[in-house]
Formats: structure tokens, sequence, C-alpha cells
């Protein structure tokens, strides 16, 4: 095994006795030669024993290190690090993915965004091409949620299969609605999801698929999140009843279309508008749940976390690329 007292080596990990077919004996006598498999090699006042540099042991979704010869150079597949921006009180902004290339969501990560939601509401998206936006948005270091198309198990189970950290699910309009996703989304014995090894967990060649059953369900459903999206005045009136339920996470607000649906169009700072906005908030904060805030805004950021939100939402990735060639270019021009 690797011995613990062992010094330094400049070409790996000593050893006090190697295994057959791993490592490479190195000593002062080697100056110069040419080794085989490593090249030239300097000189060494003592003999080590060169290994290939070994993966930090995986973390399971406590933060606790996973122990044991099993877990050596295992890859974690599944870390929500827009859940652990939301309980560290980090106040995350993200924004909608609409533009459709997995190069844009890749340089979007380079933004200091904390994460991206990528619509398969509005967008012209389905889960084979989110699936790239998904791998793109992971290699750019940010969390990947997506939009919903419908209130259905294809819709639903399709996206969290391929591996996106959370669901925002608009159009909701009764508790029962908000069930059914639940059970659409989390595994028993929450809900009911269909249970499969997808590239969610690198069919089950990643944590958490490389564990138990019950292993697997438990950290999938506290490491994806269902959102539920508050935008009619039927959520509305039943929000302290759906942030009560077991499974929901926290509630997205879409401004436009619960404005809209209560009749005042656009109207922000209508006092009732400005009541429900208050209301949805407690609500979550109430049952422990977040809650996210959408605008068009860039000076409306910071106002909504004053408010209490948990974390904001801003603009459409078109439409921020669009703006800003044009203020660049009303620059240039004059």
């Amino acid at each position: 095994g690797i011995s613990d007292g062992a010094e330094d080596c400049p070409f790996g990990r000593r050893l006090r006795k190697p295994r057959r077919g791993r490592g490479f004996p190195h000593s002062q006598s080697t100056v110069g030669a040419e080794h085989p498999h490593i090249g030239k090699l300097e000189t060494q006042r003592r003999t080590c024993w060169r290994v290939p540099p070994v993966l930090p042991a995986p973390e399971d979704y406590r933060g606790r290190r996973l122990l044991g010869a099993s877990h050596i150079g295992k890859v974690i597949q599944m870390k929500n690090t827009l859940k652990e921006k939301l309980q560290n009180h980090q106040q995350p902004i993200g924004t909608f993915f609409e533009l459709g290339s997995a190069n844009v969501a890749e340089a979007l990560g380079k933004t200091g965004l904390d994460f991206i939601i990528i619509d398969n509401e509005h967008g012209p998206f389905e889960a084979e091409s989110t699936l790239d936006y998904v791998r793109g948005t992971l290699l750019g270091g940010v969390s990947p949620l997506a939009r919903v198309r419908a209130i259905s198990r294809p819709a639903v189970l399709k996206l969290l299969d391929i591996g996106v950290h959370g669901l925002i699910v608009p159009d909701v309009h009764t508790v029962e609605q908000v069930q059914e996703l639940v059970n659409y989304a989390k595994y028993a014995p929450i809900g009911k999801r269909g249970f499969c090894p997808t590239r969610k967990d690198c069919w089950g060649f990643a944590y958490p698929g490389t564990e138990s059953v019950p292993v697997n369900m438990a950290v999938n459903n506290a490491e994806t999140l269902l959102i539920p999206q508050c935008e009619t005045v039927g959520c509305l009136e039943n929000i302290e009843t759906i942030t009560a339920m077991e499974g929901v996470d926290g509630i997205f607000i879409g401004p436009f279309d619960l404005s809209i649906s209560m009749g005042i169009p656009g109207q922000f700072d209508h006092p009732d508008f400005q009541a429900a906005l208050k209301r949805v908030r407690e609500a979550c904060h109430k049952n422990g749940k977040f809650c996210i805030y959408f605008t068009v805004n860039p000076d409306a950021i910071a106002d909504g976390f004053q408010q209490g939100f948990d974390a904001m939402a801003y603009g459409l990735d078109a439409a921020v690329l669009v703006q800003a060639y044009r203020n660049i270019l009303a620059k240039v021009r004059g």
C-alpha cells in the first residue's frame, strides 16, 4: 500500500512495496537514462516508485468522503452547485438559454453566471438537443436547469435522465398538478419516478449509480431540484399548500405571465402585484424553500436580493447578446 510516512517523490507517490505491473523504479543510477514509459529521468537521492496520480476520493451527497478501494478513481457525475450556493445564501444569478448551441452554453459558464435555464417551453429544444447543452453547461462550470415543455411524465423524466440539475415547470394552476409533478420527478418514497441508469450517473458507472438502489434514489431526490413556476392566479392562490409539499424544492416567479393572469399585465409596481410577490416569498421561506425571481432589468437584480429573493434570473442570452453589440456599436459610432 501507500507509505503514509514516505517522503514526497517528484515522480509520484512513494510505495513501500510496489504491486506487480504498477510503478516504475528510479534511483540515482538511472540519471540520464531513457525509460521506456516516462522518458528521461533526473537524479534522485532515493529510490521511489512512480504511480499514476490518484484522483481524490469522491464525496457523497452530504459532502463526506467515500473511502475504500472500491471508490478510488470513481467519478462523481452528480453535484448540484446551484443547490450548494442556495444553501450557503450566495445569491446565485442565472439566465435563460435560448440560442441553442453547446458552445454558447459552455461560454456562458465563463461569464460568472451560476446557472442557466435551458428553455424547452419557449425555445425550440427537445431532450436530445438539450443533452448537448447540458454537457456544454457543465464544461463551463455552471448548473444546468431546464424549463419543461409540459406537465407530463416524458417531458419531466427525459430531462432528469440526461442530467439537468433541476426543472422549472410552467403553467401550474393546481395542487393536483404539483403532486403529479412530484410523482414524475422524485423517486420513492417521495414520488414515483421511473428508475433506470442513464447519462445522469454514467449508466451506472458513476456515483450514485454505483451504489445501492435506495442510496441512488435518495441522492437523486436530494440533488435534483423541482421548481414549479408561479405565473398564474391559480398557483398564487394555492402557494401556501404548494410550498409545503414534500418534493417541491422552490418556486420560480414568472412576473410577465403572473401579472397578465392577475389582469394587470406588465404593471410590476402595482400594489396587488407587489403583494403577490411578498406572499410567494413568505410562503417559500416559511416552508424552508427558496424563491427565484426573473427580471429583464439588470438594475433590478440587486433590488430583488434586497427584497428577499434567494436567486435571480436575468434576461435571455439572445437579448443580452443583441443589446451588448448595440451598446458597443452605439459607442463606436457615436
